[in-house]
């Protein structure tokens, strides 16, 4: 009788075990959403968002958008992602949106998007959507809408005047003028570059430009993306203006919506995306430009589509002026002849070392300081290589820049300071140190060499002023994905603990019985074995969330050491090596391994410095923290499109 109740109270305590398990195990491995967001109803004149949103996945792999056959595309696609943690409950999403115009009124149906994740793939329900003939009140404003598209999306370029030399008639509509002719005749925009083939790292100059004879109002509604290039925007004036310009013969009044320096990152053709920008025109009728005189003339121009003129004297035209696309040939830099040092510097440079003090003693950290100056891609170039006579132990260069960005190309000086201590009294010798550079002029690779540099050492007192042994980073885990890390090992020790009950149970049965249960056994400790690993290695949605929380806040500190510890996570998985197996001669193997280019290894490399550099002394300087995330964010994009 009692074993029978021993034997019952087991399989009830067994399933009761399970059910947890399983409950566990939903609850850690929740099915992803897939959905589409938008308005239902819009007016004829209003932009429509429309977002593709992936919830509760691990991995995203691809969202692929339906075919907007009713609606002009405006901006898109735009991706984000990010976290909510709600009583506990912890949510993630990826996504992208664009932003339509409709092409007419009416009831038009937005198909099913595609999205792949987890190994499977999804699909959202169509969406209907009503197009009227007036505004909705739901709907944003198109102004409104566009303050969000873009850094210059909030750019309304209400142009002032010319000098009267510099004015052009074609605003005024003549009698069976066509208004579109007229407007694709005197209103477009070009993008012109500097050159249209260069050497990895060497500069190009940008510049999107609007050409006009006609009176109009602009909003840029799409910016370039500029993928595969290290960008920095160049100064405009305060009004745009870039004079008066002929093109095919005409002179036309010039703006410059956008000017920036690029320096390319990889080899190969790259194409600059073209910039978009909706326009306003407004025409005057001949027959009432015809009635004014003098001065009075040129003052109801400058107000002519207010109330003061009469109904019939104005048309106004809404257009939608897209550059074309520019295609760079970007040639690799030569192999042949190449210097064993070199890392990727490109331009005209010199360098010079120094000590910040010729006698120390031992108890004392000393620094050496290398300065390179010029101009190229100084914003690049990353510390050299220190050779240390014996008895002297150099650390982490520290870097300061000094750069000036709107030069053309960068031009500025970039100092490293090595601090460095002494064992022993002596007189120490630091050989010359060596940085190579590739000069595009005379396509060719020069190499720089510092003075040796000798410095005197006397005995201490014993008390080490070394402060640079002393830092350790202690890593803290993301409270936000213990549930998702810790869960399914969570659900393998409930399996465990059943398994063990399972087998008391069964040990008074037969041998048959047993083996069956020690090969069950077996079979989950080889199902641990297969699952640990994976879940060490899975990227996170967006590695970066952490660190913009902390940049949003202004800290500093905690930015820095968040950025550290979810940079080197998402290296870990993204290459699948183990963290503390992380070196930087493992992580330049694996990026040869995986044939990423030059470029991207060095910016990689720029920003790994970066980070070192200022998780114990971070700077105040908000836009320096800037800077950084901007590089990360750079650096990721870069990984996940040449790295599978």
């Amino acid at each position: 009788m009692i074993k029978c109740l021993q034997r019952g109270f087991a399989k009830l305590l067994l399933v009761l075990v399970f059910t947890a398990a399983i409950g566990g195990f939903c609850v850690v491995l929740a099915q992803p959403n897939f959905t589409t967001v938008c308005e239902k109803k819009i007016g004829k004149n209003d932009y429509l968002q429309v977002q593709f949103k992936v919830e509760n996945a691990a991995n995203v792999e691809a969202i692929d958008p339906p075919s907007f056959k009713d609606f002009s595309i405006v901006s898109g696609p735009s991706q984000e992602s990010g976290m909510t943690s709600i009583n506990g409950k912890v949510d993630q999403y990826v996504a992208i949106s664009y932003y339509l115009k409709p092409n007419a009124t009416g009831n038009f149906t937005i198909g099913p998007a595609t999205a792949k994740a987890d190994g499977k793939e999804f699909h959202t329900s169509p969406v209907t959507v009503e197009v009227t003939n007036s505004s909705a009140a739901s709907s944003s404003s198109p102004a409104n809408s566009m303050k969000s598209l873009s850094p210059f999306g909030n750019m309304n370029f209400d142009f002032s005047p010319e000098p009267t030399v510099h004015k052009f008639d074609d605003y005024i509509l003549k009698k069976g003028e066509n208004v579109n002719e007229k407007v694709q005749k005197n209103l477009f925009v070009k993008l012109d570059v500097s050159k249209t083939n260069c050497f990895v790292g060497e500069p190009i100059i940008a510049s999107y430009k609007l050409y006009t004879r006609l009176r109009s109002e602009t909003n840029i509604t799409s910016a370039p993306s500029f993928n595969g290039f290290s960008v920095s925007e160049l100064e405009l004036n305060n009004n745009n203006s870039a004079g008066i310009e002929k093109y095919n013969g005409r002179e036309y009044n010039v703006y410059i919506l956008r000017k920036v320096q690029l320096y390319p990152l990889q080899a190969g053709t790259v194409t600059l995306d073209p910039i978009v920008a909706d326009n306003k025109v407004t025409f005057l009728k001949s027959e009432y430009a015809g009635s004014q005189r003098g001065d009075l003339f040129y003052d109801m121009l400058q107000n002519f589509a207010d109330a003061t003129s009469p109904q019939d004297a104005v048309i106004q035209q809404h257009v939608t002026l897209q550059s074309k696309a520019v295609e760079i040939k970007v040639k690799p830099l030569p192999e042949v002849n190449k210097p064993l040092d070199f890392k990727g510097a490109v331009g005209s440079f010199t360098m010079q070392a120094t000590l910040q003090k010729n006698n120390i003693t031992t108890d004392d950290a000393g620094n050496l300081k290398i300065g390179i100056a010029g101009a190229g891609n100084i914003q690049l170039i990353n510390a050299p290589r220190v050779i240390w006579p014996d008895g002297m132990d150099g650390y982490e260069a520290k870097i300061n820049d000094d750069i000036n960005k709107l030069s053309v190309p960068m031009r500025g000086t970039k100092t490293f300071t090595f601090p460095f201590t002494v064992s022993g009294a002596g007189s120490y010798t630091i050989p010359p140190a060596s940085f190579s550079y590739f000069d595009p002029v005379s396509s060719a690779y020069k190499t720089l060499h510092t003075e040796p540099l000798v410095i005197n050492v006397t005995k201490g007192t014993g008390n080490s002023n070394n402060p640079y042994l002393k830092n350790k980073i202690i890593e803290t885990p993301n409270e936000a994905n213990i549930v998702t890390r810790y869960g399914l090992y969570f659900l393998i020790g409930i399996v465990l603990i059943a398994g063990i009950i399972f087998w008391l149970y069964a040990r008074n049965n037969s041998k048959k019985n047993s083996e069956l249960l020690n090969k069950a056994v077996e079979n989950q400790d080889t199902e641990k074995a297969v699952i640990g690993p994976k879940q060490q290695f899975v990227i996170p949605a967006n590695p970066l969330y952490e660190a913009h929380e902390k940049l949003m806040e202004e800290n500093s500190g905690a930015f820095y050491a968040v950025l550290d510890a979810s940079f080197k996570k998402y290296l870990s998985a993204k290459f699948n090596v183990p963290t503390e197996e992380l070196t930087k001669k493992r992580l330049n193997e694996e990026l040869d391994k995986r044939n990423v280019g030059l470029g991207t290894s060095l910016l990689l490399s720029s920003l790994m410095e970066d980070v070192e550099l200022n998780v114990y002394a971070p700077p105040s300087n908000i836009n320096h923290l800037k800077e950084v995330y901007e590089k990360a964010s750079e650096v990721v994009s870069l990984l996940d499109k040449q790295v599978s």
